[in-house]
């Protein structure tokens, strides 16, 4: 997963995903702070070769050395890259109405 404040993202493992949150776990310590507010993107996989993106919105709830709590507030599916480029592709086959 990538974890993204402030323009910077970092890289991550995730460690535990609920409803409401995610725990994740990060290489060396990193600089963030309960109540930041940071942009998560996952690849949740439903399929083993179809991974979903998804992201997510929420604040820091809890840091413990390279270990992060994260409370989500929103987030949805994003369409995957392939079928954004097949629609902006039949979109210009298409031509004007």
């Amino acid at each position: 997963m990538e974890l993204c404040k402030s323009g910077h993202t970092i890289r991550a493992t995730t460690a535990n995903m609920s409803g409401c949150g995610v725990l994740v776990d990060f290489e060396e310590p990193v600089q963030l702070a309960v109540g930041d507010q940071v942009i998560c993107e996952f690849m949740v996989v439903h399929d083993a070769d179809k991974p979903l993106p998804y992201w997510g919105v929420g604040n820091v709830a809890r840091v413990e050395n390279c270990r992060v709590a994260i409370e989500l507030k929103g987030g949805g599916f994003c369409p995957l890259k392939s079928e954004t480029e097949s629609a902006t592709a039949a979109e210009s086959e298409a031509g004007p109405r």
